[in-house]
C-alpha cells in the first residue's frame, strides 16, 4: 500500500483519465448525432417533396401512375439511401460505446492486477533455496 500522497495522486490520475475518456466518447457521439439530425431533416424534406409530387399526380388534369413516375422513384431512392446512412450512424454510435466500455474494463483489469516490484522479486530470490545448501 502506498502513502496517502501516492493514493491521492493515483486517484486523481484515474479520475482525469476517466474524464478524458468520457469526453472523447461524448465528442464522437455528439458529432454523429448532429450528422443524424441533418440526415433526418433531409429525409423530412424529401418526404414533403414526395407528398407534393404524389398530390400533383393524383389530383392533376391527367391522373398518372404514382409508382411509375420518375420523380417519385428518384425521391423514394434518395429517402432509402438517407435512411441507410442514418442506420449506419446509429451503428457507429453503438460501436463507439462498446469500444470505449471495453477500453475502460481493460484499464480497470490492468489496474487491479498486482504489480510486481523489485522488493517482491528480491524476496522471492532470497526465499529460493540454493542447490548447494542441500
Amino acid at each position: 500500500m502506498g502513502t496517502l500522497f501516492e493514493d491521492l495522486r493515483d486517484g486523481f490520475r484515474d479520475g482525469i483519465a476517466f474524464v478524458a475518456d468520457k469526453t472523447d466518447e461524448y465528442t464522437k457521439i455528439s458529432k454523429l448525432k448532429i450528422d443524424m439530425l441533418s440526415l433526418k431533416r433531409n429525409i423530412e424534406k424529401l418526404f414533403t417533396e414526395l407528398g407534393g409530387r404524389t398530390y400533383e399526380l393524383l389530383h392533376g388534369d391527367t391522373v398518372a401512375a404514382v409508382p411509375e413516375d420518375e420523380q417519385v422513384i428518384k425521391l423514394v431512392e434518395q429517402i432509402s439511401e438517407l435512411e441507410k446512412e442514418l442506420d449506419n450512424k446509429k451503428e457507429e454510435i453503438k460501436t463507439i460505446r462498446a469500444e470505449k466500455e471495453e477500453q475502460r474494463k481493460a484499464r480497470e483489469e490492468a489496474k487491479s492486477q498486482p504489480e510486481s516490484t523489485d522488493e517482491d522479486e528480491a524476496t522471492i530470490i532470497e526465499e529460493t533455496p540454493d542447490k548447494e545448501d542441500k
